[in-house]
């Protein structure tokens, strides 16, 4: 799959709230581009430039066991399947 980082970067822009930014400054472009986060794993997250960040955030929203977890997922299969 090819990420295509302007084209994401300028949907983010447009219709991503950042609640620890000011809309204003983020709408603009005077903060920068936002990170782009491709793939995580465990409490990593690799940005589309290659840089790994640990996610201290995560749980403050909705992923408060990580990225990749195998057993979450074989969990939430074997739930589906009982019904």
């Amino acid at each position: 799959m090819t990420i295509n980082i302007k084209e994401i970067t300028e949907k983010d822009r447009n219709s991503v709230l950042h609640p620890f930014t000011q809309l204003k400054d983020f709408a603009t472009g005077k903060l920068g581009d936002p990170t782009i986060v491709v793939t995580g794993k465990g409490i990593r997250i690799q940005d589309a430039h290659g840089n790994q960040f640990i996610d201290g955030f995560a749980g403050l929203y909705c992923v408060n066991v990580g990225y990749g977890r195998t057993e979450v997922a074989d969990a939430i299969s074997r739930q589906r399947s009982e019904e």
